[in-house]
């Protein structure tokens, strides 16, 4: 059986075509866990009715504490063999899990992962990942996906980020295997990270396209927060104390490319805030490049060396320097 956590909330636009398309799988042993994270539209009396209707269909009601604590209670309910994510804003293909468990089968594995399909409101467009497809053993993760667990090195999120793609065996689901609550950007990049790190085996099917991910522009990650960067600095500790003294393999230039990832996405908000003026912008930029931790992530890091662009280079060591603020700032829009 496969456990399916959906976590909802203000979801009631896109909640049926959702958990219609989970019921509808071809792989039919289901356990589709709903769990209303208090939303205050009506997507609890929509849950209700999935679970009159469906035996299948379990619902938990909590109060709101966001995503990560509703995962979490969906993590605490899950019974099936082999578990899995859904937001409740997208959909999956008839028969993701059909083929999914057939790899998860033949390979006897941990963790396997598909491809998704980006649904935007003009155009879809794949989004797959440059690793090799196929199996990998204990042996093979440590020398090829270790090297790009937390981050990759062109600064692109490693493959696990997309936790929703990922179907893997509840034998990983120990009580420490828990999203980290209070963090509200980027969460899914640990949770897989850890993940991956205690899998013995793994398998890409790349180019599959099984998840429809919506791209919503009035989600979180899409909306400027002052205190953004503090969110991701608590998700960098969290990402120190699980990697950093690691025995197995270095992860240490990766935890600070995690660092340095937040920076770009943290200012590249404030770029674009409109609700900020100039020198508002240029104060919390400089606020955020004189951080200890980035001052010291800064002094660590080979920055020529990184397979960027040449601009994106230029705009580092400008950060790294402290320099160019007001330039940047009026450039990106300020």
């Amino acid at each position: 059986m496969i456990s399916v956590i959906v976590p909802v909330y203000k979801a009631e636009k896109y909640l049926g075509e959702c958990v219609d398309s989970i019921l509808g799988q071809s792989y039919r042993d289901l356990e589709v866990i709903l769990v209303d994270d208090g939303s205050p539209d009506s997507c609890p009396s929509l849950c209700n009715a999935y679970s009159a209707r469906d035996s299948r269909v379990k619902v938990i009601h909590k109060k709101n504490g966001g995503v990560s604590t509703a995962r979490n209670a969906g993590l605490e309910a899950a019974k099936g063999e082999y578990i899995t994510f859904v937001d409740s804003d997208d959909y999956i293909e008839p028969d993701m899990y059909e083929k999914m468990m057939a790899r998860a089968r033949e390979f006897d594995c941990d963790v396997v992962m598909c491809d998704c399909i980006k649904e935007f409101p003009d155009h879809s467009a794949l989004y797959t990942h440059t690793i090799r497809p196929g199996f990998y053993n204990e042996s093979q993760l440590r020398t090829e996906y270790y090297p790009h667990l937390l981050m990759m090195e062109n600064l692109e999120y490693p493959p696990s980020i997309s936790n929703c793609l990922l179907l893997w065996k509840s034998r990983l689901n120990s009580p420490d295997m828990r999203y980290e609550t209070g963090i509200r950007y980027s969460e899914d990049l640990l949770f897989g990270a850890r993940l991956m790190r205690r899998a013995r085996s793994f398998y890409y099917m790349k180019d599959e396209a099984l998840y429809h991910y919506v791209m919503n522009s009035q989600s979180a990650t899409h909306t400027f927060v002052p205190d953004k960067f503090e969110d991701y600095k608590r998700l960098h500790r969290k990402i120190q104390d699980a990697f950093s003294q690691d025995t197995v393999f270095n992860f240490r230039k990766q935890i600070d490319l995690c660092l340095l990832f937040f920076v770009y996405n943290a200012i590249g908000d404030i770029y674009g805030a409109t609700c900020l003026s100039f020198g508002d912008k240029k104060e919390k930029i400089l606020g955020i490049l004189r951080d200890t931790a980035v001052t010291k992530m800064f002094s660590r890091l080979k920055i020529g060396r990184l397979p960027i662009s040449f601009k994106q280079k230029l705009i580092t060591f400008l950060y790294k320097e402290c320099v160019g603020i007001s330039a940047l700032i009026k450039y990106y829009g300020g």
